[in-house]
């Protein structure tokens, strides 16, 4: 293999990403389609039908730009090795192109911290059931659908994945929002993550609210409720209390005014230690210069050689003589 080969495999081995048909470790949150149901274990043709049950539960009316919560639930759960259950929200079950966003709908958050359409979960082992919930933002006016998906390994993790969906879609009607009704102002976007550690502070914009309660809980806990502080016209403010640990907190405000009284969805909040950030360009130059020194000492590996077979060469030739 001459010099330049050489260096062009290396280069494809320290830049290239790793391989690989399937990912039992998961993929991680994501905007995936529904062909990822497959594509991301292999080839989704290859896919085997789970036994589970996936349901959609939503509202049947939701008002056109504003927030409301659709939560999917998974029965007869068939644990894995990992534990691992990826669950899909979607616009339809065409394979691409069907997520929310392609219907119209905004993801605002979800319950396992974050705002994609895909999550995953670690289901314990004998758990049967799981549900994650979605807090979306509606879109124009009309009849929306919406579907979910989930897929999972095997048992052993030796077999083709397996894929379940929802026999039938929830279908919502989206009509115009009441000129009176109290609500979040459309361009409210609730905060979604913090560190443990650090209260949070949210600023509330509102429309046609004239008082405004708030009510928080740790996943799944008690109730409690804090003071709110009315800054200015429709616009107030409140704290949720600091996480000691990671652990999700949800929150939703309840608002009166002259139309009728309006409860939002709960918004998840999801507090994580502090991360360490990487510095993408000096990790590149790092990178780069390790390939540099690699190259040189090859180089002067390959130099000594060559001088050390024409000195044995000389050597030869003047024993010769």
């Amino acid at each position: 293999m001459n010099r330049s080969s050489l260096v062009l495999v290396v280069l494809t081995l320290l830049l290239a990403p790793s391989l690989g048909s399937a990912n039992p470790n998961g993929v991680g949150s994501g905007t995936f389609d529904a062909q990822c149901g497959g594509a991301c274990h292999g080839d989704a043709d290859m896919n085997r039908s789970s036994t589970a049950t996936v349901v959609v539960d939503a509202p049947s009316v939701a008002y056109e730009g504003l927030l409301t919560s659709v939560s999917v639930t998974v029965s007869n759960i068939e644990t894995t090795t990992t534990g691992l259950l990826g669950f899909f929200l979607l616009s339809d079950l065409s394979g691409a192109g069907d997520t929310p966003a392609d219907a119209g709908w905004t993801i605002v958050s979800n319950s396992e911290g974050g705002s994609e359409n895909y999550v995953e979960a670690v289901i314990a082992s004998g758990q049967t059931q799981h549900t994650v919930h979605w807090t979306l933002r509606a879109p124009p006016v009309g009849t929306s659908t919406l579907h979910a998906a989930i897929h999972h390994g095997s048992e052993d993790g030796s077999e083709a994945p397996f894929f379940g969906a929802t026999v039938s879609p929830t279908t919502i009607e989206v009509v115009e929002v009441p000129e009176d009704l109290p609500r979040l102002a459309t361009e409210f976007e609730p905060p979604v993550r913090r560190t443990v550690g650090a209260s949070t502070t949210v600023a509330l914009s509102t429309e046609h609210v004239s008082d405004v309660s708030i009510e928080w809980r740790v996943s799944g806990g008690e109730v409690n409720t804090v003071s709110v502080t009315s800054v200015a016209d429709d616009m107030w403010s409140f704290e949720l209390p600091a996480s000691l640990q990671p652990v999700q907190l949800e929150w939703r405000a309840h608002l009166e005014g002259d139309g009728p009284d309006q409860t939002t969805p709960w918004f998840q909040l999801q507090s994580d230690e502090p991360s360490w950030t990487v510095d993408e360009t000096a990790a590149y130059v790092q990178s780069l210069a390790m390939l540099l020194v690699f190259m040189v000492a090859f180089l002067s590996l390959q130099r000594q050689s060559t001088t050390t077979v024409k000195d044995f060469d000389t050597f030869d030739h003047e024993e010769v003589a």
